[in-house]
């Protein structure tokens, strides 16, 4: 690591022109990602699982240097060979802060030690990530597999209720290239995550359920500040939104 001692993020939400299908065709990223987990938000087929075909794309590259990736955020364009069939951008520098759990997002499962968080939380708006995976699933584990993605949906039809949510999504990794989705949300402050997290409610209810009837094999937290950002999601700046 360098002296900064901790990684950083460059986010993108993408909603493009038309539908894309990422069914084993995961989007280039940039060659200074050391790693690059960027998938469509789609939506639930018949059979209740994902269906890898959306207008709506996001993720993150993952970088060891501030400059590499403010590089890739000052000029996206020049990284991403995608944006040109984008109808809406937005793009954030992010710092993590905290990070635990189980993640296959560098190309094996690592616990703890995916995201290196900065030593100390430099303040700002506030972004989450997070992720749930398998191991090796098979034909018994769809049941439970369609009943998680299910409840995702459930408790982000919950967060959309809240004042303190200001933006949220799902994107799903494993049709995709092998790793694990992304969860990711917006918060107008910390107080509105925790009690949205931890205080009774619908994701508090699938948390007590988990720890009885393991809806999935591991999972991660990852808290960031928004450093710098711009471009829209969803037809306005999410963090004057945070911020107002």
């Amino acid at each position: 690591m360098t002296a900064e001692n901790h990684d950083w993020i460059v986010f993108h939400r993408v909603r493009f022109t038309n539908p894309i299908d990422g069914s084993g065709k995961p989007l280039p990223g940039p060659g200074k990602a050391e790693a690059w987990r960027f998938y469509p938000a789609s939506p639930l087929g018949p059979d209740g699982m994902s269906t890898n075909v959306s207008d709506e794309w996001g993720g993150f590259g993952l970088y060891q240097t501030r400059a590499d990736a403010e590089e890739v955020y000052e000029n996206p364009q020049s990284h991403l060979s995608f944006l040109g069939d984008a109808a809406e951008e937005y793009h954030a520098l992010v710092v993590p802060f905290a990070h635990r759990g189980e993640v296959n997002w560098r190309g094996e499962v690592r616990h703890n030690g995916t995201i290196a968080a900065a030593r100390t939380d430099p303040g700002g708006p506030l972004m989450v990530f997070t992720s749930a995976g398998y191991e090796n699933p098979g034909r018994d584990d769809v049941p439970r597999i369609v009943l998680f993605l299910k409840e995702i949906g459930n408790v982000q039809a919950y967060y959309a209720t809240l004042p303190g949510n200001i933006r949220r999504a799902v994107y799903s990794g494993a049709g995709v290239d092998g790793h694990d989705g992304i969860t990711v949300s917006l918060w107008r402050d910390d107080a509105s995550m925790m009690a949205a997290a931890y205080k009774p409610g619908h994701h508090r209810s699938q948390i007590d359920y988990h720890r009885v009837n393991g809806l999935f094999d591991r999972s991660s937290f990852s808290r960031g500040r928004i450093i710098s950002s711009k471009g829209v999601w969803g037809g306005s700046d999410p963090v004057l939104e945070m911020s107002g």
